[in-house]
């Protein structure tokens, strides 16, 4: 039988939060880069196809990230502001 773990059963030092918390935030970071660059490489393959419409929903989509983006950037200054 597989064993559970609760988040009660875990215990790590502040120093070591505080690294996974930063490798946590680079993660994140490095997968934002990869997710806006393929969006912008997107934008500019339909816009080469001349398919307006597609490339109206693509930009559209590529604006909404770049929105979502910074706010989880405003997020992550509050709760920083907050420690």
């Amino acid at each position: 039988m597989a064993e559970t773990t609760t988040k009660e059963d875990i215990r790590i030092d502040a120093d070591e939060a505080d690294e996974l918390n930063r490798e946590a935030a680079d993660d994140l970071e490095r997968i934002e880069r990869a997710v806006k660059q393929e969006a912008e490489e997107y934008v500019e393959a339909v816009d080469g196809d001349g398919n307006e419409k597609e490339s109206v929903e693509a930009a559209a989509t590529a604006f909404d990230f770049d929105e979502a983006e910074g706010e989880t950037e405003r997020l992550a200054n509050e709760a920083s502001e907050r420690d």
